[in-house]
């Protein structure tokens, strides 16, 4: 009896399902616009078959249909009986071609062998209520700019207000600017849209066809410098807009009611870029220093320390200013070429290395040693920055103050002096020897030489019996942990060997390479060693030789002689 009423129940819920099969069509527009598509959805529910729905050939439209379905499935019980049923939903694009009374005739669809018809319908179409316009320009510089010269741009986005007929709702400025798509390609003006740095203000215009009508403009302004020389070359600018067509009201679940864009079609713009060529500056009075600049700047320098000998460093600090009143970019800017100067060349070691510097806010600062090259020189002489000045069309140079400095000359030291000749022992004091009767047997004396010598167990004797095994044992766990740093002096050790090899090899310093090697050993051996005045001195040395211009032919000879002193 059981299995008689699931069998029956069984029957009962496929029946249900089976007489409850439908192919309609979904088209809530009552009104259309010549131009924009209308969907309408054919809904297949308790279909079985895979057959794809067709439409007919619909006098006015053109019609497309989009690939795929939609399909959904439910299932409920009431009072014991089980309904189930399943959606499928097929959309197609309807286009109107003209205006007037169009018709969607009765369509007949075929499905699982039985024919369903839909209703007709009728649709109003007429002309969009507005034309949509939308407009992109650009303006700014439009003339050749040299290199490193700021190009500044503004682009102007004009769409037109729309307002529902209907409702007679007008869209803010706000809402309109939201209906720019996100496929929008905005090129150099990306970041400042992004950030909210776009202007909006409502002006009076006409269409491109001459209709009156009420523009939001949005303006957004942005700065690029060029990287290279010739045509300059921009992003493309272009605008997609989904602009409204109709407008209607939703209410919310709590009362509340909101307006969304019922339909809407696809506009855009394209800006028309300016053609920019990227120059290069002049060679005529271009300044031996120049190295790039265009503008105007400030140049300030600080020098430390004023007071060392021939051969010691000088750090210059340079800060390098933009005065223009725009937005700068200092990433291209590069610090003067100071190894060009002869005023400060002559009397002074310079590098010819280009300089990274850092920048904060207009500012960037450069560092660059130097070191004079005889104790003659008093001053850092006035230093000069040259920028290019495109309104002018000429050479800028701004000059720092001279800085007065003091060089101390290096003595020079003998080789006696080095490893300790005449002149040292005459001033080194001999400690006197006291002698003592009796010979080494001398210092033991007393009755306990007399007492037996015989090994006696005891627990002091156990102990140091013990010992050994366990200080074994901690050794090797100290040698684990400092596995590391014995690893470490054994490098150190094999730098002060290559160090004293690198000395030896050398007995001569025909060249500044001999001394620069001299130097760098003698660095290695004074921070493994005891402080060594003689090293100091010779490092000095080495420094006046190699910077100052000083030649000393005893540097070789003398570092031999340090060494075999310390070895």
């Amino acid at each position: 009896m059981r299995y008689f009423f699931t069998i029956l129940f069984f029957f009962f819920s496929i029946t249900g399902s089976a007489f409850a099969q439908e192919v309609y069509v979904e088209m809530p527009q009552n009104q259309g616009h010549v131009g924009v598509p209308m969907r309408l959805l054919v809904v297949y529910k308790d279909v079985q078959s895979d057959s794809v729905p067709t439409l007919p050939h619909i006098d006015g439209f053109t019609i497309n249909r989009r690939p795929g379905s939609e399909t959904s499935s439910q299932t409920t019980f009431v009072n014991g009986k089980v309904t189930s049923t399943s959606t499928s939903k097929y959309t197609f694009l309807l286009t109107p071609q003209r205006t007037g009374m169009l018709e969607i005739p009765a369509i007949t669809f075929l499905a699982d062998g039985k024919r369903f018809q839909t209703i007709p319908k009728t649709i109003e179409i007429v002309d969009t209520p507005t034309s949509g316009a939308l407009k992109v320009e650009i303006s700014g510089t439009s003339t050749d700019v040299y290199l490193g010269q700021p190009i500044d741009l503004t682009l102007r986005i004009f769409i037109e207000q729309y307002t529902d007929p209907i409702l007679g709702v007008t869209l803010d400025e706000r809402d309109m600017f939201s209906l720019v798509s996100t496929n929008s390609t905005l090129g150099m003006f990306a970041e400042a849209i992004n950030d909210g740095r776009a202007s909006v203000q409502t002006v009076r215009g006409n269409t491109e066809e001459g209709i009156p009508a009420t523009f939001y403009v949005y303006t957004v302004q942005a700065t690029t410098w060029p990287e290279t020389t010739g045509t300059m070359k921009f992003e493309p600018v272009s605008i997609l807009a989904n602009y409204p067509l109709a407008l209607e009201r939703q209410q919310s679940f709590f009362g509340s009611s909101s307006l969304t864009v019922s339909q809407s079609k696809l506009i855009s713009a394209q800006a028309e870029m300016p053609k920019i060529t990227v120059l290069s500056t002049p060679t005529q009075g271009k300044p031996e220093w120049f190295t790039g600049a265009v503008g105007t700047f400030d140049f300030r320098m600080v020098a430390e320390p004023t007071a060392l000998n021939v051969g010691e460093p000088i750090t210059l600090t340079m800060r390098v200013t933009d005065l223009s009143s725009g937005p700068v970019n200092l990433d291209y800017l590069a610090a003067p070429a100071l190894d060009h100067v002869p005023t400060l060349t002559d009397s002074f070691k310079v590098p010819d290395q280009p300089l990274g510097g850092t920048t904060d806010g207009r500012t960037k600062t450069f560092t660059q040693t130097i070191r004079p090259r005889n104790a003659g020189v008093t001053e850092i002489p006035p230093l000069p920055m040259s920028s290019f000045n495109p309104v002018s069309n000429s050479y800028i140079t701004v000059w720092t103050k001279a800085i007065p400095i003091l060089v101390h000359d290096v003595a020079t030291v003998s080789a006696n002096d080095v490893v300790g000749g005449a002149s040292v022992s005459q001033s080194t004091q001999q400690e006197p020897h006291t002698e003592v009767d009796g010979g080494i047997l001398a210092n033991y004396v007393g009755a306990d030489l007399l007492e037996s010598q015989e090994t006696k167990f005891t627990p002091l004797l156990f102990a140091g019996i013990a010992f050994p095994p366990i200080a074994c044992f901690s050794v090797a766990f100290v040698m684990f942990i400092q596995k590391r740093a014995k690893s470490e002096s054994s490098i150190q050790k094999g730098r002060v060997k290559n160090a004293i090899r690198s000395i030896r090899s050398i007995s001569t310093t025909t060249n500044s390479q001999d001394v620069q090697n001299i130097a760098k050993a003698l660095r290695i051996l004074r921070r493994t060693s005891c402080d060594s005045k003689e090293i100091d001195v010779l490092l000095k040395r080495c420094d006046a030789a190699q910077f100052g211009g000083c030649h000393d032919s005893n540097i070789a000879k003398d570092a031999n002689n340090v060494v075999e002193q310390l070895t």
